[in-house]
């Protein structure tokens, strides 16, 4: 089965409005489409899913993108990894 690659596929699921736009900001820094399902959420944040929605082409390099993305994030400051 072949995927068409302009079909939509979701990248990435958060309850955090802002964090969706951050990273929706960044995916298009480096040229990928993004859209969000569910920014529209009036004043439910952190209640309503906000979904991160790339073409199927780019999913893998989006998925790439966002996981390095997390892993920097909760990557220990150098001076608290040498105090270990």
């Amino acid at each position: 089965m072949t995927v068409d690659a302009n079909e939509v596929e979701v990248v990435y699921t958060t309850n955090d409005i802002y964090e969706a736009e951050i990273i929706r900001n960044q995916l298009h820094d480096v040229g990928i489409k993004c859209e969000l399902d569910g920014a529209s959420q009036g004043g439910f944040t952190e209640i309503v899913e906000t979904k991160l929605l790339v073409r199927a082409g780019d999913v893998d390099r989006a998925r790439q993108l966002i996981e390095r993305r997390t892993t920097d994030q909760i990557e220990m400051p150098c001076d608290e990894a040498n105090n270990r």
